[in-house]
């Protein structure tokens, strides 16, 4: 039997909040033999790199897993993952909110997080972690050939199963982007009462705040308040002497005439203009932090490096407010 042609298993799937589509060409090796094909043949495809193992059993040509994004190329081991869970198994968990396209604190875990609702225990097998609980059929939404549990379920999932870090970051995420509603969450939480962990999803989802820009920015949130330092606003609006808002800062203290601005990794990337070059945006920027100092306000940045030392950047946090309010009689 030839191999030459090599049909995707799925439909393309089309993803709105992102706007992309493909196809997904997965091979499944019992698909081939069952066709008469030689196992052999197989082999060599796959020594000869003209295949990519997706899982074991199923694989990918090549030459379309080299134009894949990093995210299609988890989705693609999601769809793997998929064709050998049980068929009645709904996506779940992480695994349910990257393909809703939210935002993660940690990269996709390796293993595919799934639900069953007919099972009666959950279990681990290598590259598939089914859970097993009741799902309503309001909570499962089709997105291409897959079921997925709702957002509202799969953020309250998250709260239950994961730390509060991870849930408050994906919240965020999904309420800044309007993927679900503060009363579709609470709604979820009730439903949830009598699950282990609510308590916990609960406290996620009366943290979580839409205005929060980035991942970044969540989980400083979550150590600015875990360092017991005070409040701060998001996004607050800096005046200019005219009374017009020039600036929007990710964090602010106003009775301290202190701000805090979070630098991710992407952060000028997304404010880049089309054909803007990174350094103009740079420049842009300390011209904006010059000006905001200029009008008596102390700023302090920080960045992921400085997230992993909570201690010592609450510290540099809690000083900057203090020097900040020290500052404020003079520029009433």
């Amino acid at each position: 039997m030839s191999l030459a042609r090599t049909d995707p298993i799925h439909d393309p799937i089309h993803d709105p909040i992102h706007g992309w589509s493909r196809p997904a060409p997965l091979i499944r090796r019992s698909d081939l033999v069952d066709g008469g094909a030689d196992p052999d043949d197989i082999k060599r495809r796959l020594a000869r790199g003209e295949w990519t193992r997706v899982r074991r059993g199923i694989y990918v040509p090549t030459d379309d897993l080299r134009h894949l994004s990093p995210r299609e190329r988890h989705l693609l081991v999601i769809d793997a993952a998929l064709l050998q869970a049980n068929e009645r198994s709904v996506l779940s968990h992480r695994s349910a909110a990257y393909r809703h396209g939210i935002d993660l604190l940690q990269p996709p875990p390796g293993a595919v997080e799934v639900t069953n609702p007919d099972g009666h225990a959950g279990h681990r097998r290598a590259g598939l972690h089914t859970y097993c609980a009741v799902l309503e059929p309001d909570e499962i939404v089709m997105m291409g050939r897959h079921r997925v549990t709702t957002v509202a379920r799969t953020l309250v999932d998250l709260g239950r199963c994961r730390p509060f870090e991870e849930a408050v970051v994906a919240t965020d995420h999904a309420l800044g982007r309007a993927l679900v509603t503060r009363a579709e969450l609470t709604t979820a939480v009730a439903r949830a009462s009598r699950r282990p962990g609510v308590c916990a999803a609960d406290r996620a989802v009366r943290f979580a705040d839409g205005r929060a820009g980035s991942v970044g920015e969540s989980a400083s949130r979550v150590l600015i308040d875990r360092q017991s330092l005070p409040r701060p606003e998001l996004q607050l609006a800096i005046h200019g002497r005219g009374g017009q808002v020039f600036a929007h800062c990710d964090f602010g203290w106003p009775e301290q005439r202190t701000v805090g601005e979070f630098d991710g990794a992407q952060k000028y990337g997304r404010l880049l203009r089309p054909g803007e070059p990174p350094g103009d945006r740079i420049f842009a920027e300390k011209v904006r932090e010059d000006k905001i100092r200029e009008l008596g306000w102390h700023v302090v940045r920080w960045t992921w490096s400085d997230l992993s030392d909570p201690r010592a950047l609450a510290d540099r946090i809690r000083r900057a407010i203090e020097f900040g309010a020290a500052q404020r009689p003079a520029h009433r």
